[in-house]
């Protein structure tokens, strides 16, 4: 008896190795096993192979029953998800878009890439929003500040800039829009293409038609539009890196030094308001733009380098200070 439990645990031990073969191969196996062995009840032995191929066959046969049940589920499942991922496409509702904002700090401009490949740079202390993706009807932008835009064109998709009480739409162009909240009028500059100006809650159509090289200003009081053409390389150059001065009165042109550079300009003498500048920088360093305004007109100018207070752990801007040369 003890020689036969021997033969019996050898051949449990061989039917452990062999439990990944399949059905078939281990009852073949298996019928050779109880042959060889004489000693042993083969009818027994062979009673209990079947058992544990039935055991593992009705395992199998679980694990395929529960696939197919799984796979019946799932068919209206993914049906639904389909269907609700197409309603939630074909909604336009708020909550289905996420806003992007971008702002320039006084100093800074950037070139940004719309979602639909749209091109805009932004000028220094101005800010620029939108809908990631853009509406399934429209491109809708709003702007506080300055930029200028080159808009890829889609017929289907009107592009359309709100900035202040102004609608600026579009369907392929480049423009420039400039509506500083600060300002007393809104300006839009017209390089390529066609544009329309609206009031904000207008019906679009209605409004006023721009072409290459008009430029447009808007009184936010009023709202009365006033329309010019000529040169307009000094509204536009700013994107390209050039500030152009032409006929420019000097508190303006310290107004733009601000944003350019980031730092406080003052103008210490009345005397000099009324002066005028005429000029191009393309790229200069503010030490060579205050170098050549000195050697251009009448003025002085003095650069503060910008101090740091440990106390309160705050900065301080540089500093110009604009005086008469007399």
């Amino acid at each position: 008896m003890a020689k036969d439990s021997k033969i019996v645990q050898r051949i449990e031990k061989l039917l452990s190795i062999r439990k990944e073969q399949d059905g078939e191969a281990q009852i073949v196996e298996a019928e050779q096993i109880v042959h060889a062995i004489e000693k042993i009840d083969s009818r027994e032995a062979f009673t209990q192979v079947q058992k544990r191929i039935q055991k593992h066959k009705n395992r199998k046969r679980f694990l395929l029953i529960l696939t197919r049940a799984a796979a019946i589920f799932s068919v209206p499942l993914l049906i639904t998800s389909v269907l609700f991922f197409y309603k939630v496409r074909n909604q336009s509702t708020p909550d289905q878009f996420a806003m992007q904002q971008i702002s320039n700090p006084p100093g800074v401009r950037s070139e940004i890439v719309l979602p639909d490949s749209s091109k805009v740079w932004l000028n220094a202390e101005s800010s620029i929003s939108y809908k990631i993706p853009f509406d399934f009807k429209s491109r809708d932008v709003k702007l506080v500040g300055e930029a200028f835009f080159e808009v890829k064109e889609d017929k289907h998709k009107p592009f359309q800039v709100e900035s202040g009480n102004v609608n600026v739409t579009v369907l392929g162009t480049r423009f420039n829009c400039k509506a500083f909240p600060e300002d007393k009028e809104i300006e839009v500059v017209l390089a390529e293409g066609k544009v329309e100006l609206n009031s904000v809650g207008s019906k679009k159509g209605k409004g006023i038609i721009l072409n290459p090289g008009e430029r447009a200003i808007i009184n936010k009081v009023t709202n009365r539009t006033y329309i010019s053409a000529g040169n307009i390389d000094k509204y536009i150059g700013w994107h390209e890196g050039k500030l152009i001065f032409e006929e420019c009165p000097l508190p303006e042109v310290a107004r733009q030094l601000e944003r350019w550079f980031g730092v406080e300009v003052e103008i210490a003498d009345t005397e000099i308001l009324s002066c005028h500048i005429s000029t191009t920088f393309e790229n200069e360093s503010l030490y060579q733009i205050l170098t050549l305004l000195e050697l251009a007109s009448p003025i002085k100018t003095t650069l503060i380098p910008a101090t740091f207070e440990k106390e309160t752990q705050t900065k301080s801007r540089e500093k110009v200070i604009i005086t008469s040369k007399n």
